[in-house]
């Protein structure tokens, strides 16, 4: 990959986490202020939350033992992750690589500071909510989207299925 698509890659990694990081922060501070959660639309609202798992809450631990544990593991998979970015020969690779990696450096860092993940961004509708989620998680799944939609097209393009 051409020196301009790492430094660009590697700067889409570092924007994802920072505007994850800082939305995490404004909005707690503002939801702490009012109670919580905030109703935006019929089917959307502010619900601040807190998750000490990974998605969904699944492996939730209060051990002082897991934030490390499963920050390290997100440091782990970003550091592989941006070896992917720096070794891509196109965009359509390094990109959805950057947004994952940044996705999950910003929740990796809000993890270690208390232990938990903040989540706010709640979605419901006709009494079903879906759980919380935030900024990073929306990254990380655009990410593997991405990725996914990509490996059809290619196969597609291909002629291979």
């Amino acid at each position: 990959m051409s020196r301009p698509r790492q430094i660009a890659g590697l700067s889409i990694v570092i924007a994802a986490m920072a505007f994850d990081l800082l939305t995490k922060w404004y909005v707690e501070e503002y939801l702490v202020g009012i109670g919580g959660s905030l109703d935006v639309f019929r089917f959307f609202g502010l619900r601040l939350g807190h998750n000490r798992g990974v998605t969904f809450g699944l492996f939730s631990s209060e051990g002082s033992f897991a934030p490390v544990v499963l920050a390290a593991l997100a440091f782990a998979v970003s550091a592989y992750l941006v070896y992917r970015i720096l070794r891509s020969a196109t965009w359509r690779q390094a990109v959805p690589f950057a947004m994952i990696a940044g996705g999950a450096l910003g929740n990796a860092f809000d993890r270690l500071g208390d232990g938990a993940v903040t989540d706010f961004l709640d979605v419901h509708a006709s009494g079903y909510h879906w759980p919380t989620f935030n900024f990073a998680d929306v990254f990380i799944v655009a990410g593997v989207l991405f990725i996914l939609f990509e490996t059809v097209v290619g196969q597609e393009e291909d002629g291979s299925h």
